[in-house]
């Protein structure tokens, strides 16, 4: 398959009742290439569509963070933060005697 670059997608504002709801959220990656975090702890994943991201989040409220800082005042509500899970695959060599 050849690369394509597809565009950015288009977000709405967070709904704490809602999904995620935007445009164009599957085109790039599948339900299960998504990692979703919020603040440090991991959002499971049930649902990517088109318009859709639907993740299930922790148990508890994680503690916000901020490229390992943790953040003070009002500023202090975790981040919903949503990346694409790569996988890297190699290629061995194998010696047959």
């Amino acid at each position: 398959h050849p690369f394509r670059y597809e565009p950015n997608p288009i977000l709405q504002p967070l709904n704490q009742q809602d999904p995620l709801k935007g445009e164009n959220l599957d085109l790039a990656m599948t339900k299960d290439e998504v990692l979703v975090q919020v603040g440090e702890g991991v959002c499971a994943v049930k649902t990517l569509t088109k318009n859709h991201l639907y993740c299930e989040p922790p148990p508890q409220q994680p503690t916000p963070t901020t490229n390992g800082n943790k953040r003070e005042g009002s500023d202090s509500l975790p981040e919903f933060i949503v990346s694409l899970q790569l996988a890297v695959c190699r290629a061995a060599r194998h010696h047959r005697p």
